[in-house]
């Protein structure tokens, strides 16, 4: 039973819970906020953490090698608490999961989950080695709102600028995810966006973007109370201030990716409050 129990929390920290769980709390409050019933935002919620899961699991079973050589002790993988056989297994089957559960909503939602996963597994089959790196995270999350949209019991097409801020969000989250990573990626030959423009310029992309997405949502966002949105806008400026300092230092902390997850978090909330009124 503890081998078990070992093993199944080796496969969920393999699977990246904590992003996992915030992008599918971004859509599942997505739908909350256009008025969808509880039990269709907790179905459009799973939908996506199994595509998530998906992305996560397989970025651990086909970095596999690489790991090893840069020594990620702290990938269960490399430390042998999980199998890579067992990591396919899981990364295929959550995907299938994840397209099935987007089949109840039909076909075009379903065709809009097929683009998310396969934005997040061409990131790790070989975009996240290069320039193009971005661009997985930046499709990936704009689809988000188009899928709960299209998702909805009263179905209805994501405005611009939502899609567009969500987009915003997804470059700030790749370049906090890679910043801590970025010695032990030279070892492996990963040059991805953020490796090539460097630490200082990628301090002002996570700034600049996660700030814009905040903007976008205090200023489209028609029926948002305007003291909400200013608790909204003063807190994100706080918290990206924090930090894209952080992400100055000699060696960013981890803690960096959290803090765009927490201002992420901010503007889910304040787009919902806004569709709610």
């Amino acid at each position: 039973m503890k081998i078990e129990t070992t093993k199944a929390f080796a496969l969920i920290n393999s699977s990246h819970p904590i992003p996992c769980l915030a992008v599918a709390s971004f859509a599942g409050l997505l739908s909350l906020g256009s008025g969808d019933p509880w039990g269709r935002s907790l179905l459009i919620f799973l939908a996506v953490l199994f595509q998530q899961v998906s992305v996560g699991v397989s970025n651990d079973w086909l970095d596999y090698k690489k790991d090893v050589i840069a020594g990620r002790k702290d990938k269960p993988s490399v430390n042998g608490l999980v199998k890579v056989s067992e990591l396919r297994a899981v990364s295929l089957v959550a995907a299938v999961l994840a397209q099935s559960a987007a089949f109840l909503f039909g076909g075009t939602v379903a065709l809009v989950m097929f683009g998310m996963l396969v934005a997040g597994w061409a990131y790790n089959l070989g975009m996240k080695s290069n320039w193009s790196s971005v661009l997985p995270y930046a499709i990936g999350f704009g689809l988000i709102p188009i899928f709960v949209g299209l998702a909805a019991v009263e179905t209805y097409l994501a405005q611009p600028w939502v899609v567009l801020v969500a987009s915003l969000l997804g470059i700030a989250a790749h370049f906090a995810n890679v910043l801590p990573d970025i010695e032990a990626d030279k070892l492996t030959g990963v040059n991805a966006l953020p490796h090539i423009l460097g630490q200082k310029v990628s301090a002002i992309v996570i700034a600049s973007t996660a700030l814009l997405a905040t903007l976008l949502v205090v200023t489209q966002s028609k029926n948002l109370d305007m003291s909400i949105a200013v608790i909204g806008l003063v807190s994100n400026f706080f918290i990206v201030g924090v930090a894209t300092a952080l992400s100055l230092k000699k060696e960013p902390p981890r803690v960096v990716f959290l803090l765009l997850i927490l201002a992420t978090l901010v503007n889910v909330v304040l787009l919902m409050l806004s569709a709610a009124s």
